[in-house]
C-alpha cells in the first residue's frame, strides 16, 4: 500500500529531473531527418532501444505531430517507469515484451502484440527495448521483427548519451544521465520486414537490427566524449 502511495508524487520528482537532465544538456541530434519525415507525413513507425539507455529519449519525440506508445512490463519496476511516460504524455501498452514472450498468452505478451498491431494500423508509433530482462543486454530478440513482419511498419532505431552519466554494473548497463554536460541522439535508418519473410530473413533482420543499434549506442557515446 505505501509503495502505491509514493509512487505518483515519486515519479513525478524522477519525471522533473529527466526534463532538468534534457534541458541542461547542450543537445546534438544526428540522422534526426528519419523521424521527422515519418511525423511530416503522419506516418507510424516502430521505435526500438537498448533497454537501460532510454532515459533522455521520451524527451526528444515530437508529441505534438504523433502519439507515441510505449510497452512497459507489467512486473518488476513497469508500474514507475509507466508512471514517468504517462507525464511525457506517452501512453501505455502493458505486457510482455520479451523476445521469447511477446506473442504468448499466459505472459500478457499476446495482448500487448494485438495492442501495438492495433495502434500502427492506426497511425500512432510504438517504442519498445530490443533486448528484455533477465537479459543478455544488447543482444536483440525476435519479438519487435515479428512486430514489423506483421504490421508492415518499418523499425527505426535509436540511441542517447550524454557526458556525464552513470553506469550501474548490472546487465543491461542501466544508466542515469546527469545536468550541465553534452548530449546526443542518433537515429538509425528505417529497417523493413517483409510481410512473408522466413524465418532465416527474419534472423537476417533481427542481426541487422542488433547491428544498428550497436552502431548508434557507439555514435551517441563517441560524440559526447
Amino acid at each position: 500500500m505505501s509503495k502505491i502511495i509514493f509512487l505518483k508524487p515519486a515519479s513525478y520528482l524522477f519525471f522533473i529531473f529527466l526534463r532538468f537532465v534534457r534541458l541542461t544538456n547542450r543537445w546534438e541530434r544526428y540522422n534526426e531527418g528519419v523521424p521527422k519525415s515519418f511525423w511530416k507525413k503522419k506516418k507510424p513507425f516502430i521505435w526500438v532501444h537498448w533497454h537501460g539507455q532510454s532515459l533522455m529519449l521520451p524527451g526528444l519525440w515530437n508529441y505534438k505531430e504523433q502519439d507515441l506508445f510505449a510497452l512497459v512490463s507489467r512486473h518488476g519496476d513497469g508500474n514507475f517507469i509507466s508512471s514517468v511516460l504517462s507525464n511525457f504524455g506517452i501512453k501505455l501498452i502493458r505486457g510482455a515484451g520479451n523476445p521469447k514472450k511477446l506473442g504468448i498468452k499466459e505472459k500478457g505478451g499476446a495482448m500487448a502484440l494485438r495492442s501495438m498491431l492495433k495502434v500502427l494500423k492506426l497511425n500512432s508509433s510504438v517504442s519498445l527495448t530490443a533486448d528484455q530482462p533477465p537479459g543478455p543486454g544488447k543482444v536483440s530478440g525476435l519479438g519487435v521483427i515479428t512486430l514489423a513482419r506483421m504490421s508492415g511498419i518499418p523499425i527505426v532505431p535509436v540511441a542517447a548519451a550524454t557526458s556525464r552519466r552513470y553506469e550501474f554494473n548490472n546487465w543491461d548497463k542501466f544508466t542515469i544521465n546527469l545536468p550541465f554536460g553534452r548530449g546526443c541522439v542518433v537515429w538509425g535508418d528505417p529497417i523493413s520486414i517483409k510481410r512473408n519473410a522466413s524465418k532465416k530473413e527474419m534472423e537476417e533482420a533481427r542481426k541487422i537490427l542488433e547491428d544498428k543499434l550497436l552502431e548508434a549506442y557507439e555514435a551517441s557515446k563517441r560524440r559526447v566524449e
